[in-house]
């Protein structure tokens, strides 16, 4: 029986302090946040962050009784450039080790680089890197996953390419949006880990979630749909509360 919690990525207060994500989220009904690194956000957590400040971290989370949903990272495996692949794999690990040591269970990881189209080669390419960062990342009870609808991998389909090169079962995709059709629910919905969603889910008369939790429950899926909304600065508060409401009673019908 799937069950579906609710976060927002960080990208919706970019210039809230992490304190107050945190107590936010708490009193907001938000049961996790999704936490966006190397964007310049002001929660001022990366991959760099001291064993300190991780601790004060984690611990913030834990006395709200609020989860760290995801870190989302910005990293790319599909370079040419064997030297930059390397350094994002490398970003890959350090951002696996902060989400292992703030508790969250998954990372973001694009396809990306600078290649134009996803072909049979440059899956296999991809899906080394994440066989390689999946291989790393099961001793940090961490998943990475590969951010769908997105960039090179456009569908389903594309997403299915990578999955069958993959050769570590600690992987999953990210669906980045809040509809999904049959086909490729069928397709894909042993591998989603975690969703995104997105400006549409504001609209008071989009129900989307309402269909998406009917789906998921009936998966094994236990993760995060997440608000990413990426406007620049601060969304209204009472917005995010309204759409936390709505949001999770979608969720609670289903």
């Amino acid at each position: 029986m799937g069950t579906l919690k609710l976060s927002f990525m960080t990208f919706v207060c970019p210039e809230w302090k992490i304190e107050k994500i945190v107590k936010f989220a708490r009193e907001a009904g938000y049961d996790g946040v999704e936490i966006r690194v190397d964007a310049g956000h002001k929660h001022g957590i990366s991959s760099k962050s001291s064993s300190e400040e991780r601790r004060y971290v984690k611990k913030l989370f834990d006395n709200e009784g609020v989860d760290v949903a995801s870190i989302a990272t910005s990293v790319q495996f599909a370079f040419s450039n064997p030297e930059k692949r390397r350094e994002n794999i490398e970003s890959a690990k350090a951002n696996i080790e902060l989400a292992g040591d703030l508790g969250a269970k998954v990372v973001r990881i694009f396809a990306g680089g600078d290649v134009p189209e996803l072909t049979d080669e440059v899956a296999e390419y991809v899906a080394e890197a994440f066989t390689e960062v999946g291989e790393y990342a099961t001793e940090y009870g961490v998943c990475p996953l590969l951010e769908t609808l997105h960039d090179i991998v456009k569908s389903a389909d594309d997403a299915i390419k990578v999955i069958k090169r993959v050769k570590t079962s600690n992987f999953g995709i990210l669906w980045n949006h809040s509809d999904i059709d049959e086909r490729s629910f069928n397709m894909v919905k042993d591998y989603i880990k975690h969703f995104h969603v997105h400006d549409e889910v504001l609209d008071p008369r989009n129900d989307n979630v309402l269909k998406l939790a009917r789906k998921m429950k009936t998966t094994n899926f236990d993760g995060y749909v997440s608000l990413e909304i990426i406007k620049g600065h601060n969304l209204p508060e009472d917005l995010l509360i309204e759409t936390a409401k709505r949001l999770k009673r979608y969720i609670e019908e289903a």
